[in-house]
């Protein structure tokens, strides 16, 4: 990046100390302190954001990470699920969601299974469903969840690239606006630095929205494959 080395902004009413807070709170292990191995120990995650002074430019800051730390948490449930069930019926981590059907389909075999999808929306369809094994019932929960994960993650990648896309081009004119607010040499060089952070932080959520969209993508076409449906 080609920030100014002398950023000045001054938050009206705001002491040094809560210049320096996060925007947003975030769960305490992301509130670490710097190592020269934490940018690369810590390439996922939710993003924090710290004020820069200038009203609007931490609303847009703001907005930016509730938006990008949704997605981030549906990416974890899509995991998450994606696991439980493969951990469930016994696949190999780096199993399909095919291989796992047929998993489940050996497991249940007095029962009819399929997947099945109605516009975006996707469920383990079960017959008889009545009585339907507990480890089943858990099974179909587990596959509507990762539904809801995997449309929510899509859902989020148009908004959140234009967010991003615009803190990122905007750089030179945000730095002049955080410049014009300043009072203080002192302000200029805090709150340049946390307008600095803010931009790194915009950057890692443009590298892993991208792949976050990307394996959802892949799962939704896995199942419309599955259910009969061209994707």
């Amino acid at each position: 990046m080609n920030c100014l080395s002398s950023l000045c902004c001054c938050p009206q009413g705001l002491s040094s100390e809560e210049e320096r807070q996060p925007i947003l709170g975030a769960p305490e292990s992301a509130r670490i302190s710097r190592s020269p191995t934490y940018d690369s120990q810590c390439r996922s995650g939710r993003v924090i954001v710290r004020h820069v002074g200038v009203t609007d430019l931490d609303q847009r800051f703001s907005d930016f990470a509730e938006t990008f730390n949704k997605q981030q948490e549906h990416y974890e449930c899509m995991q998450e699920k994606r696991k439980t069930v493969m951990y469930r019926y016994r696949c190999a981590p780096d199993s399909s969601l095919t291989e796992c059907l047929q998993k489940i389909k050996d497991e249940h075999d007095d029962h009819q299974i399929s997947m099945q999808m109605k516009g975006y929306d996707f469920s383990l369809a079960v017959t008889p469903d009545d009585p339907a094994p507990d480890e089943l019932k858990r099974t179909q929960e587990n596959i509507e969840e990762l539904c809801q994960a995997v449309k929510a993650i899509v859902a989020a990648g148009t908004k959140l690239e234009e967010m991003i896309n615009w803190l990122l081009k905007s750089e030179k004119r945000l730095t002049q606006k955080v410049n014009t607010e300043a009072k203080t040499h002192q302000e200029c060089i805090r709150l340049g630095g946390n307008l600095r952070e803010n931009l790194r932080e915009a950057s890692r959520a443009k590298e892993l929205s991208p792949r976050y969209r990307e394996e959802a993508r892949k799962l939704f076409n896995e199942v419309a494959l599955l259910s009969g449906v061209n994707p």
